[in-house]
């Protein structure tokens, strides 16, 4: 029993860390706009792309079985990674430009 208990907390800690990668940028859209006067359409494009992202994410998942064809284990966790590599890379592109949006997207797309 230990084991199992172990494993679920590990497994509800990995989930919370993953759906953190969602709320980065509504968290940090209001200090975006203050510094670098993002336009509020971009601003809320930054949080509708994740939302985006998850839908397509989401579909493709389901439509290619991805779940049944790979290792749940390993297949969450590389979505978290590049999940989270998407979310890194976001500090090397110019606040607000379209590549921002697209790795909002990305990053919606691995959840």
């Amino acid at each position: 029993m230990p084991g199992k208990a172990v494993s679920i907390a590990a497994l509800a800690v990995a989930e919370v860390l993953a759906m953190a990668l969602w709320f980065s940028a509504t968290a940090t859209v209001p200090a975006l706009v203050a510094e670098y006067g993002i336009a509020p359409g971009t601003a809320s494009l930054l949080t509708s792309a994740v939302q985006a992202g998850f839908v397509c994410g989401t579909m493709a998942s389901a439509l290619l079985g991805l779940a049944d064809r790979l290792d749940p284990r390993r297949f969450f966790a590389a979505a978290a990674i590049v999940g989270a590599l998407a979310n890194l890379a976001l500090l090397a592109v110019p606040p607000g430009s379209t590549t921002m949006i697209l790795l909002r997207f990305v990053t919606g797309a691995c959840m």
